[in-house]
């Protein structure tokens, strides 16, 4: 894919644009999964020979994540790789514990071994059908193209995976900063590491509470993503796939 911005009517499109860089939300912002995540968690409790139902895999991960999440806007932590492998430890075991099963160290080694297998295959990380084409767009226009995303240490490895790490000049997951969106803390890395205003800066994602209430908390205007049609927010621009982004950020398809 193209990487060459042409020159002609650069200035012109600048003076049109109300934003000079666009971030991003990952997954199911940018990128969906492929067997989706219950069906790799099921394949990886198979490896530790326990069978459970989407609807009981569903309910742990609301269970554990909800847990993990529910202090985020304040609760920072160490930013280092040795944190991060401790962190997935505990989730996981937490996990197979809210499914009813055992959670010595061995059996957490094959289940967590199947988990990292499932999302480590080829096209596991799918970009959306528009992804690229509004990325490409956008860098094209000349806009600054970041993303921010709640993510382990191996988020640069799975943005690679998608096939979109040519697009972005930071990809800044929370096991780097320290911090889980939304607390302010990692939009305001992220800012720091572009040399960019807040206010010259759009952030994009899924959630209400991370990515909408985090960036704004920062200063970022932000929009909701949703793709399901079901978001109930009111305050803030709520679009049905990426391509809702051009006229919020200023650049018309």
């Amino acid at each position: 894919m193209s990487r060459n911005r042409s020159l002609a009517g650069r200035d012109e499109e600048a003076s049109a644009r109300h934003f000079e860089a666009v971030l991003f939300d990952l997954g199911y912002t940018l990128v969906y999964f492929e067997p989706p995540q219950e069906a790799v968690v099921q394949a990886a409790l198979r490896t530790i020979g326990a069978e459970r139902s989407v609807d009981q895999i569903q309910a742990a991960v609301h269970e554990v994540w909800g847990r993990y999440y529910h202090d985020a806007e304040t609760r920072t932590f160490p930013a280092t790789e040795e944190h991060d492998r401790q962190t997935q430890f505990q989730l996981e075991t937490a996990m197979l514990a809210a499914l009813g099963l055992e959670s010595d160290r061995e059996t957490w080694r094959r289940f967590s071994a199947g988990v990292d297998d499932g999302f480590g295959q080829p096209g596991a990380v799918r970009p959306y059908p528009e992804t690229e084409e509004v990325l490409e767009d956008l860098y094209q226009q000349g806009y600054r193209l970041g993303i921010v995303s709640n993510w382990s240490w191996n988020l640069r490895e799975r943005v690679e995976q998608a096939g979109l790490n040519g697009y972005f000049e930071m990809v800044w997951g929370s096991a780097y900063a320290g911090c889980n969106k939304p607390h302010p803390c990692i939009f305001e890395q992220a800012l720091d590491q572009m040399a960019l205003p807040a206010d010259q800066a759009f952030y994009v994602g899924d959630s209400y509470r991370h990515d909408v209430l985090g960036a704004r908390a920062a200063g970022i205007e932000a929009a909701l993503l949703d793709r399901e049609g079901t978001a109930t927010a009111n305050d803030c621009p709520v679009i049905g796939d990426l391509r809702g982004l051009f006229p919020l950020v200023g650049k018309q398809e």
